[in-house]
């Protein structure tokens, strides 16, 4: 495991490193390298424990990295992996609530913790806990010179994806030291000096928090065939500064390193971390081990996983060809008689069976049959009835899809049916509008009154409810899509022309302007024609064609026989 903060901070470090003896002569320094090759694959099996007083938290998982780029001074590696997190409550506290881990979150935990700064410890999501992706450029002796992406830990433990990587001697060396000190400036606009994704705070302030020191030896104990066996050590020291509590971090154990494939083989470390707050203190056991997976066995999880994603794509294109498969007449008269039975049970169970299918062509028959049960009383019946409808017809989906984007508040796609001065609104319909200071987006609205002036008083819904209520123009407004099932049906006055009303092509007295539209009536002396696109025109009586006038006062004689020529 690579020391949490050389790998949990970005910052700025001083290193250094001590010739403390000469190789035995069968292991060579130049062996202790990062030297890849591009492609070159190495994954691991991670097992971490943290032995708190209430609770044992472990993460287990896997890493897998693949060499992108290689050269003497640096390397390139992808990293995918993360761990799944699980936590068994001691039985002598299991029913007590407990306290969480040390530094309980930005206002303060077990031990208080400093203000605004989000604990190390209960940052409710750290990257390493999930999937994620990673890219990191490193040294042949294990410095990070860039880190793509983010894979922190709690528990001052680091990014999952730096743990393999520690850092090589310089030279010859049997045992050498790395010995860091680490300081946290408030105001250092240098990039060396930000958190980004080493920060293990998980903040993105750079404020001052605290000055540690850390120091890791290394030691070569043996070595067998290509293993390198290295004992390794750890100390990481944070005085008290301030209200911010003091904590040490010690921990022993052994890595192992290929020198034949230059890659990490394993590890495994005990540490104990200790915070102290005042007179309290609290010591937690952690527990770190990785093992490299072999070249074969890696090869055998791939197979493994490949062919199992092949089966599951397989069972997935027959599934959707079950579903899309239109119903035998066998099928079908079987459906129809179950449907029209009256019994719950049958009915409701072939419902389940046509809600499971996906036809590419409705069948008309089908259709009405579950539409009659959308109103039944039995409500298991009327709930298994829609979701076959939404499966079997198209245009009673949109309607769906329809009725709860209007219940609001999210953006609406633009139906691009201008409301013009002339187009008819009534109080209760739904429409979509934009609204003052919030852009150009589309939101559901109900009218709530007509103006005198021309504006329109809409309330905006949210969740199916007037949560806020806003005048606006017209040219702010767009009808609903026709399709859209509305709450309040419009008075008489407000009805469009009568479905039967044809469009037709209307000239002007001089001839020389036409337009297709429909009659939809007289108001004040214009005459409104809907166009083929919706949209509502108002035109002088007297400036269309002797024709279009005789048309006009035909159709007003037949709205109103009563009417005098």
């Amino acid at each position: 495991m690579s020391h949490p903060f050389r790998h949990g901070l970005g910052i700025q470090v001083a290193l250094a490193a001590a010739l403390l003896g000469g190789w035995r002569a069968e292991v060579q320094a130049q062996s202790l390298r990062y030297d890849w090759t591009v492609n070159q694959k190495f994954s691991y099996r991670f097992e971490i424990t943290v032995d708190e007083d209430d609770a044992t938290t472990s993460y287990k998982g896997m890493t897998n990295y693949v060499v992108e780029a290689a050269a003497p001074e640096q390397s390139r590696v992808s990293y995918r992996g993360g761990l799944t997190e699980s936590k068994a409550v001691k039985r002598s506290n299991q029913g007590q609530g407990g306290f969480g881990p040390p530094f309980g979150g930005p206002f303060g935990g077990r031990f208080g913790g400093p203000p605004g700064i989000p604990s190390p410890f209960s940052r409710p999501a750290f990257a390493g806990k999930t999937q994620t992706t990673n890219r990191i450029t490193i040294t042949p002796r294990g410095k990070v010179l860039a880190m793509e992406g983010d894979s922190q830990l709690p528990y001052l433990l680091g990014n999952l994806s730096l743990i393999p990587f520690e850092w090589l001697p310089e030279g010859a060396e049997r045992d050498w030291t790395l010995d860091a000190g680490v300081s946290i400036s408030e105001q250092d606009e240098d990039r060396r000096h930000r958190f980004g994704p080493f920060d293990p705070f998980g903040g993105n302030e750079n404020k001052t928090v605290q000055a540690a020191s850390e120091i890791t030896r290394y030691s070569i104990q043996s070595t067998s065939g290509s293993l390198v066996k290295i004992s390794r050590s750890y100390n990481l020291s944070m005085p008290q500064a301030g209200d911010k509590p003091a904590f040490t971090m010690t921990g022993t154990g052994t890595w192992t390193f290929d020198q034949k494939d230059h890659v990490p083989q394993a590890l495994d470390m005990s540490y104990q971390l200790t915070v102290k707050e005042g007179n309290t203190s609290t010591t937690v056991p952690i527990s770190v081990k990785y093992t490299r997976i072999s070249p074969d066995e890696l090869a055998r999880m791939e197979a493994a996983a490949k062919q199992e994603a092949e089966t599951r794509a397989k069972e997935a294109a027959e599934a959707k060809a079950r579903a899309e498969a239109p119903l035998t007449s066998d099928e079908k008269r079987a459906a129809l008689g179950s449907l029209a039975s009256g019994d719950s049970g049958k009915i409701t169970k072939t419902l389940a069976e046509l809600a499971a299918k996906t036809p590419k062509d409705a069948d008309p028959e089908i259709v009405a049959a579950i539409e009659k049960l959308l109103a039944s009383k039995d409500k298991a019946v009327a709930d298994r009835a829609n979701d076959a409808m939404s499966k079997w017809s198209p245009a009673y989906q949109r309607r769906k899809s329809l009725a709860k984007a209007y219940q609001g508040p999210g953006a609406l796609d633009s139906t691009d049916l201008v409301v013009e001065s002339t187009t008819p609104l009534y109080v209760g319909q739904l429409v979509q509008a934009q609204r003052k200071n919030y852009g150009p987006f589309w939101r559901a609205a109900q009218v709530q009154e007509l103006l005198a002036d021309g504006t329109v008083k809409l309330g905006f819904l949210t969740w199916g409810e007037v949560r806020d209520s806003e005048v606006v123009t017209r040219r702010n407004i767009q009808l609903a899509p026709p399709e859209l099932e509305q709450p309040v049906k419009p008075p008489a006055a407000a009805m469009a022309a009568p479905a039967t009303s044809p469009l037709r092509t209307w000239s002007d007295a001089s001839g020389r302007f036409q337009i297709e539209a429909a009659f939809v009536g007289v108001v004040d002396g214009k005459v409104n024609l809907r166009r083929a696109d919706n949209r509502v025109i108002a035109v002088p009586l007297e400036k269309l064609s002797a024709a279009d006038q005789a048309y006009v006062q035909q159709q007003q004689q037949a709205e109103n026989p009563f009417a005098v020529p």
